[in-house]
């Protein structure tokens, strides 16, 4: 190899490599974005659209777990997402205490809203 071809391939390598790296770190940085909006959305029990007003009966069958009725709210876009209200579920220990029934339930409504009302808790201190 000449001195030329030389010098060519080490500028190759090093934009190839910088571009890895930058590949990399993007990653990561979507990574901490996605875990934060996640967070966010989990902990500050906002509505997932607070201006509709829409309001639906949704049934939940006998033997449902918290699985099943947070991917059926998900279906029927009344959360943002099934992972999102199925970790609200634990976190507020709701999901053993999920009732069957038909209840009324919109998008409006805050995802530890939706918990209280299918597991019949009325106040919030309990």
């Amino acid at each position: 190899m000449t001195s030329g071809e030389s010098k060519f391939k080490i500028i190759i390598e090093f934009v190839f490599r910088t571009m890895i790296n930058m590949l990399f770190v993007l990653g990561i940085f979507q990574g901490f974005l996605y875990s934060y909006h996640f967070s966010y959305k989990l902990f500050a029990d906002v509505p997932y659209k607070p201006a509709t007003t829409e309001m639906m009966n949704i049934t939940i069958e006998p033997g449902s777990n918290a699985m099943d009725v947070a991917k059926l709210l998900d279906d029927l876009q009344v959360v943002d997402g099934e992972y999102l209200v199925l970790a609200r579920m634990y976190l507020g220990k709701y999901n053993s205490k999920i009732q069957a029934g038909t209840y009324e339930l919109g998008p409006s409504m805050t995802p530890d809203e939706i918990c209280r009302c299918i597991c019949g808790i009325k106040s919030e201190e309990t």
